[in-house]
């Protein structure tokens, strides 16, 4: 079931370039199949080297390769290996024959501002991910504060499944509550909307589905959150957040939301001009921007009180990333402002790869607020903490314990 939810979610980064959708539905089911069954009953760092494996069966299958990719780069993810996660986009991609775009009448200024200001005439703001940029979540995470400021109250997340708001409710999230959240930094944003008051709802799944088309799917999605919210609150503001293709303001979410509610939507895109792990695999417009811009934090391109968009007539404004910078083994934008720690190797006791995670309380259930993967005694790396008690728990490849520890952030 689980495979056959995620390969339709993958779809949604296929249909804007015609993808024949029942090739790519028929392919996405016998590769979530294979996956299955090589993986059944493995841990998170197992799993890997088995999906690498199998992805080599696939080479000369580009629609299944690429869904392996897909479905191998979210799996980085959830281990903290942002690395792997662009290595595994660009072994999937073409060399970016795209033309680079004019923005020379336009300036950079941070994004989070940008967002804000736009926000305050809107009741909804929408805003996209790649499904394995855990650097996405970051910017949501960021603008929680300025949108409470302005009233926004509610928080919506494609991930969350029906009864997510009963998961989070003793201040963790569970590995039930949503596919996505399994990831630490999604598991961070959702708790810190919560605990600032956000209520938090789930829609994607809230109605049946008998088509399985994405006009039912968007279209159910808008209706749940029409019932969920403005029908309760007519004057509500909600953030929502998204993968991909469901903030176009064509035939998607945003589209259908404006149809339900007659509200504009704010639209924010971060995936169509993103890093790689080689330049030639990149929008050059993103190339130049993070050549250019000297600054450390997401931006916008803006002229007056123009901001810039990739795609106008389907979104309102384009977020840019600066190129990663990376301080002992780790992305500077996971830290969340928690403090750094540096792992010891030999904790792992000669058990490599071995999987470091960080939880409040440790139960069985418990996602982890931050996870990294050490691959050997040299390997250098780091986990983040929140203030009080954090519990290291160390596990081999098996996932089973080697130690844990309390250790004060």
């Amino acid at each position: 079931m689980k495979s056959v939810l995620l390969s339709f979610i993958l779809f949604t980064t296929y249909c804007s370039a015609d993808t024949d959708t029942e090739l790519f539905l028929l392919e996405a089911v016998k590769v979530g199949k294979k996956v299955q069954e090589i993986s059944q009953g493995t841990s998170l760092v197992e799993k890997l080297p088995l999906i690498e494996a199998l992805s080599k069966e696939y080479t000369v299958d580009s629609v299944a390769f690429d869904i392996l990719m897909q479905e191998l780069s979210v799996y980085y993810s959830f281990a903290g290996q942002y690395k792997e996660v662009l290595i595994s986009n660009d072994r999937s991609s073409n060399e970016n024959a795209s033309t680079l775009d004019d923005v020379t009448q336009f300036e950079v200024k941070g994004a989070i501002n940008q967002i804000l200001k736009k926000a305050e005439t809107h009741q909804i703001v929408m805003i996209n991910e790649a499904h394995d940029r855990s650097q996405h979540r970051v910017l949501t995470y960021q603008l929680l504060d300025g949108l409470w400021k302005q009233g926004f109250r509610y928080i919506a997340a494609e991930s969350l499944n029906n009864n997510a708001s009963e998961q989070i409710k003793n201040d963790y999230i569970t590995n039930n509550a949503g596919y996505y959240t399994k990831e630490a930094i999604f598991a961070n944003l959702i708790l810190k909307a919560k605990k600032m008051g956000f209520e938090i709802i789930s829609y994607d799944n809230y109605k049946a589905r008998k088509l399985n088309t994405i006009e039912e799917r968007e279209t159910n999605a808008a209706q749940s959150i029409k019932e969920k919210v403005f029908d309760k609150d007519p004057k509500a503001k909600i953030l929502i957040h998204v993968g991909y293709a469901h903030i176009s303001e064509d035939k998607w979410l945003a589209s259908k939301l404006k149809k339900i509610t007659g509200l504009e939507t704010l639209t924010v895109d971060q995936t169509t001009r993103m890093e790689q792990s080689n330049e030639l695999y990149e929008h050059p417009t993103y190339t130049m921007a993070a050549k250019n811009s000297k600054l450390k934090i997401p931006f916008v391109f803006v002229n007056n009180e123009k901001v810039w968009s990739s795609n106008p007539n389907k979104w309102d404004v384009s977020v840019f990333w600066p190129r990663t910078t990376y301080q002992q083994g780790r992305p500077s934008w996971v830290a969340l402002g928690r403090s750094q720690h540096n792992v010891t190797p030999s904790d792992c006791k000669d058990k490599f790869p071995c999987m470091f995670e960080v939880f409040k309380f440790n139960h069985a259930d418990e996602v982890p607020i931050d996870r990294i993967i050490v691959s050997s005694i040299k390997d250098k790396k780091s986990v983040f903490l929140s203030k009080g008690d954090n519990i290291i728990v160390i596990t081999g490849s098996d996932g089973k314990q080697i130690t844990k520890t309390t250790i004060s952030g």
